[in-house]
């Protein structure tokens, strides 16, 4: 059951995207709302359908501005070095919003051709850039890495290389569709963009990863909201939308996640869909959404907590052997490349859960407690379909 701060939060949401009459609880804390809002990072989308304000609000315009203002020259740069990119996230999910400042912004994320990921880095940091994170111990991408991490300016961006994370993979359809890439006009700025199928995509993929790490928030649910609002009516999705996310995995996270959306955050489209959803699942994934937060800032879990969550789940439906085997052969090379390796790798494997545990029980006392509150979750994404 919603909490009446939790039910102003939604009101006042629908209030923001959709100018709907705020329904608000007759006895609402306004100061648990803003620190609901806050956690979720949707302070800014609700500041103008409150009846109190916060100082935060101004301030997330001006980060607005200055991100396009460092984006735009980004753009320019890689452009002037042949390097063409594309805006993932960020910008290419406020141009569905009604104002697109409404969105919070974070960092300035984006993608380049396979081909132009070790120039583009190179570009970078011959024109200032500091680089801080994604290089293995000889400067070369790490094997499961995204992307490299760099900031100027204050601000933090992420040149991938890739986009899928585990689970699900569109990286070759976001390839192709580099070359295909859309201007948007923001606020005066010519932004690269994916065009509208491949961009949803990625925002629903951020749904998915996000989700699967347990820290999935408001944001990246309103992102998607507002997409489907914009761009997927009945025709788009049977022609061309369906068939792709039920090639990558993605259907029932799409049509679930929607059906919330209509149900409990005033998606108005009269689109049929999503109506085979079930409400109860809808009102699941809600629930799990409010008790993380943005980046899970209300949940605080750690990541060995979340690969403890995660280890959990994958006993109960594999049992301990295999998972023990699968771990070790995913860690280990040695493991991978040996066939009298790979006979000890459950033991390897073992090692490693037990490390895992150690980091979690070192840096939270509620593993227990946390460990049986994400059966919930973890059932859930099963309910979605999404693979571990």
């Amino acid at each position: 059951m919603l909490t009446a701060t939790q039910i102003a939060l939604l009101e006042a949401i629908k209030a923001s995207l959709f100018e709907t009459v705020p329904n608000y609880p007759e006895k609402t804390d306004w100061g648990e709302v803003i620190k609901e809002a806050k956690d979720h990072a949707v302070i800014g989308l609700i500041s103008s359908v409150i009846p109190v304000k916060d100082e935060t609000t101004e301030m997330g315009k001006a980060i607005y501005m200055r991100i396009l203002y460092e984006q735009d020259k980004l753009i320019k740069l890689l452009d002037d070095n042949d390097v063409p990119c594309v805006i993932l996230k960020g910008c290419a999910a406020a141009q569905y919003y009604p104002k697109p400042y409404l969105r919070t912004m974070g960092d300035i994320d984006f993608l380049v051709p396979r081909n132009k990921f070790e120039k583009a880095a190179e570009v970078m940091e011959s024109n200032g850039y500091k680089y801080e994170h994604g290089k293995d111990d000889h400067g070369k991408r790490l094997e499961n890495g995204r992307h490299f991490g760099y900031s100027k300016n204050g601000i933090s961006f992420e040149l991938h290389h890739h986009f899928s994370s585990a689970g699900y993979n569109i990286d070759d359809i976001l390839e192709n569709a580099i070359g295909s890439r859309v201007y948007r006009k923001l606020n005066g700025y010519r932004v690269p963009m994916l065009p509208d199928i491949e961009n949803g995509l990625v925002l629903l993929g951020h749904i998915n990863q996000h989700l699967k790490e347990s820290n999935l928030g408001l944001r990246q649910i309103i992102d998607w909201e507002m997409y489907v609002h914009k761009v997927l009516d009945d025709k788009t999705w049977n022609s061309t939308f369906e068939p792709l996310v039920n090639q990558i995995g993605l259907e029932k996270l799409s049509v679930i996640t929607t059906k919330m959306c209509k149900s409990f955050l005033g998606l108005p489209n009269k689109i049929t869909w999503c109506e085979s959803a079930d409400k109860k699942s809808a009102e699941q994934l809600l629930t799990i959404i409010l008790s993380n937060g943005n980046f899970g800032h209300k949940r605080n879990t750690t990541r060995s907590e979340g690969r403890i969550q995660v280890a959990v789940y994958e006993i109960k439906h594999k049992g301990v052997h295999t998972f023990l085997k699968e771990l070790g052969l995913r860690k280990s090379k040695a493991c991978r490349c040996s066939s009298i390796l790979s006979h000890f790798a459950w033991l390897y494997g073992l090692t490693l859960f037990i490390g895992m545990g150690i980091k979690a029980v070192v840096k939270t006392k509620n593993v227990r407690k946390r460990v049986t509150d994400a059966n919930d979750r973890l059932e859930m994404l099963e309910e979605l379909g999404l693979r571990n």
